[in-house]
């Protein structure tokens, strides 16, 4: 959005001058206003629009615009058939990991099984051991069969802790599997709220931009709703922007009534350059609301700089460059001071005085 800068003289209104001027005039004194220029809006402070986080189809809508709605209140609902299934998928996994880790579970109770077992031959191999071990004392035995005995032992153990060790790494991946089943079955509940869209404020819903059966894709808006008090939205230009300060006097003028001008205050200063419509933007609150004002309803506005009262001026078609006019007595250039420039009016600050008549410059 590009913005503008001039300034306006006002009398009792903004007053405009047909570019049609006689051949020669004089000075006039007029009611001069210093004012910087602003386009822009009505909003509600509290503006929020209803923006969907996921892709989904209408399925509810609990309000019509116009409508009063109330913090947290729930105003739409979303419908995703693929949602619903992932949701459905994720907790199957859950459970069937949840199962899988129960102290029946199967793998677990045949490797358990396997470790009893593992353990009764090794009761039964160690009594053979020992018994050898006397055997040996006496020469009753040889030593190959003992040390085929020994071995048979030796590996028992060995089998029990490997099959130890396999339990606990079981039971540990079979943990982590069930943290993880848990954590996509939670996030796919997660996913679930945003299939449901409240209110964040307090307020009255000014449009709504579906309805029900829209696809509704993820980042499209659904709704706005408007909270507190009814503000101007104003874009003011780079260069401009140092000249408003909070509380100054606005004159606003709505395109819905042009002919009326509105007094407002400037209540913020948004403190960061937006980037979308490249301005600065202001928001001013009216001294009287208008009535049956509605949302959106484009505006001008002028931030009231300064204001000089009985100010000297001329229009601007009369001023050379170099800030100086023609005397229509002499056909001679007059040196003059100006002030206030407009697109056509041109403040005289010294060099004139209110009898003398100009002459309108050859083109």
């Amino acid at each position: 959005m590009k913005i503008s800068k001039y300034y306006i003289v006002l009398a009792i209104a903004i007053l405009t001058v047909s570019c049609n001027q006689t051949p020669e005039t004089q000075p006039q004194r007029k009611v001069l206003i210093d004012a910087v220029f602003a386009s822009g809006s009505i909003i509600t402070s509290n503006q929020y629009t209803i923006t969907s986080q996921v892709d989904g189809y209408l399925s509810a809508s609990s309000v019509n615009e116009g409508d009063i709605v109330h913090n947290g209140q729930l105003l739409f609902k979303l419908i995703n058939d693929a949602q619903q299934i992932q949701v459905s998928n994720a907790y199957d996994n859950y459970d069937y990991a949840k199962n899988n880790l129960d102290n029946n579970a199967p793998q677990l109770v045949k490797i358990e099984e396997q470790i009893k077992q593992a353990i009764n031959t090794i009761d039964i191999d160690g009594a053979n051991l020992k018994r050898y071990q006397n055997l040996i004392k006496t020469n009753a035995v040889s030593q190959v069969d003992y040390d085929k005995v020994t071995l048979t032992y030796q590996n028992d153990v060995t089998n029990l802790v490997i099959l130890q060790k396999s339990l606990a790494d079981l039971k540990q991946s079979l943990s982590l599997n069930e943290k993880n089943a848990k954590t996509q079955y939670q996030l796919q509940q997660n996913n679930n709220q945003y299939y449901s869209l409240f209110s964040t404020y307090s307020g009255i819903v000014l449009s709504i931009s579906k309805k029900k059966g829209d696809l509704v894709k993820k980042g499209e808006n659904i709704a706005i709703v408007g909270s507190g008090k009814t503000v101007a939205k104003l874009y003011v230009a780079e260069n401009d922007i140092e000249k408003i300060q909070l509380g100054q006097q606005t004159l606003i003028t709505l395109n819905t009534n042009k002919d009326k001008v509105y007094k407002a205050k400037v209540t913020k200063i948004y403190p960061s350059f937006d980037v979308a419509s490249q301005s600065f933007i202001v928001e001013a609150s009216f001294d009287n609301l208008p009535t049956q004002l509605k949302n959106d309803t484009q505006l001008q506005a002028n931030f009231i700089i300064s204001q000089k009262k009985n100010a000297i001026v001329i229009p601007t078609i009369y001023l050379l460059d170099g800030d100086s006019v023609i005397a229509k007595n002499n056909h001679q250039k007059i040196a003059i001071k100006t002030g206030i420039k407009t697109l056509e009016w041109v403040e005289v600050v010294s060099g004139l005085n209110d009898n003398e008549k100009l002459e309108l410059p050859k083109k």
